[in-house]
């Protein structure tokens, strides 16, 4: 077996944040496997590598939490995304069964009006901010709606997803500022009642299965968490950089104009170039082998999601937008077993935005964003823009 390269790299300093890229290259180049010294933890940032490992969930498994630090890690979860086996198939069929395409029908409708009514008040209004304005609106109004949860608390939806993904990087100050408003999530989803929630909504079904014994009762929070934290930020973040993007080149928005039927490869080339999740971690159960470089049991694995979407090995000039791409098999939705429960939703929401955005506007202006400062989340904080 080959002696992996190890790499001094920390990739969670400002400067990493605000531009992962470079650091991202450095690892793909170093080889498929990368020991992080700053971290502990072995890194894979190729997208054939990133691929594999995500569908190895016999020997990288997540049930040992997904996160970059031991603290996390060791504190029990009822939720889908830190479950292994029939457990994490259990879970994740009581999670996804109103977020499959077949369900999502039903609803798209009401998706589509929404986003019209959007971009409809924001041509009007001029200018805007990108991510307030423009990228939060849809997925706060179908998230709070679908999922129907009182209104008490809903006010922290977006405050309490941020935090769950900052605390699940390195346990450093971002980490140590998110463990509060993390605690304060899990606390508002033990609290809820079936009896306040709206009866057709998908968190009423959670109660509901757990009723018929098809979920255990003790997992309905950890669900409840699995729908609130996941589904906001990622599309958010995902939507403001669709935005960005197609701001920064008018020669790919008006390809879109000119051919809407591009609207889907447009959304899965915006999520492979600006991946809202940079990455998770998995627990080596089994000695695991990525070509020469075996990584022993009992380590960690660091997945990057965002450097494996921008692999040169799998797309050709990667660092550009291109909507004519076929970059269906990016990987910002993960893959496999663990592939985002939500990633229906998401596509189906951007795609919506995207249509009623073809429908009303000839040019997208964008400014310089602000770029959000989260240990595992890829976006940006504010974004200025202007429909015309």
């Amino acid at each position: 077996m080959a002696i992996a390269p190890e790499l001094a790299l920390d990739l969670f300093t400002d400067d990493a944040i605000r531009d992962p890229y470079p650091p991202y290259r450095e690892i793909r180049d170093a080889g498929p496997a990368v020991w992080l010294a700053a971290h502990g933890v072995w890194a894979l940032g190729r997208h054939e590598d990133v691929r594999a490992a995500l569908r190895a969930s016999d020997a990288l498994v997540s049930g040992h939490g997904v996160a970059l630090n031991d603290f996390l890690n060791s504190q029990p979860a009822r939720a889908t995304l830190v479950s292994d086996g029939a457990l994490h198939r259990r879970r994740r069929r009581a999670l996804m069964g109103p977020m499959m395409p077949s369900a999502l029908a039903a609803v798209r409708g009401e998706i589509e009006r929404l986003a019209d009514d959007v971009v409809a008040e924001l041509v009007a209004r001029g200018s805007f901010d990108g991510i307030t304005d423009f990228a939060r609106r849809l997925p706060v109004g179908i998230v709070a709606r679908l999922v129907g949860l009182p209104e008490e608390g809903r006010e922290r939806m977006l405050e309490w997803a941020a935090a769950s993904f900052d605390v699940l990087g390195p346990m450093n100050a971002r980490a140590e500022a998110a463990a509060p408003k993390l605690l304060e999530m899990i606390q508002y989803a033990a609290s809820v009642r079936a009896e306040k929630l709206r009866p057709e909504g998908w968190a009423a079904r959670l109660f509901a299965a757990a009723e018929a014994g098809e979920l255990d009762a003790e997992d309905v929070p950890g669900l409840l968490v699995d729908y609130i934290a996941p589904s906001l930020d990622t599309t958010i973040l995902g939507t403001g950089s669709l935005l960005f993007l197609l701001g920064r080149h008018p020669e790919q928005y008006a390809k879109v104009r000119a051919q809407p039927e591009l609207i889907p490869a447009a959304v899965h080339e915006a999520l492979r170039c600006e991946s809202p999740v940079r990455a998770f971690t998995r627990y080596v159960a089994a000695p695991y082998r990525v070509d020469d470089v075996e990584i022993p049991a009992g380590a960690r694995v660091l997945i990057l999601y965002g450097s494996a979407n921008r692999d040169e090995r799998r797309y050709e000039d990667p660092e550009r937008y291109d909507v004519t791409r076929d970059a269906a098999d990016h990987l910002a939705f993960g893959h496999g077993v663990h592939r985002c429960a939500g990633g229906h939703l998401g596509q189906l929401e951007l795609e919506s935005l995207l249509a009623a955005v073809v429908r009303r506007v000839r040019h997208i202006e964008v400014g310089e964003p602000d770029v959000l400062m989260s240990n595992l989340l890829r976006g940006f904080r504010t974004l200025p823009a202007s429909f015309r």
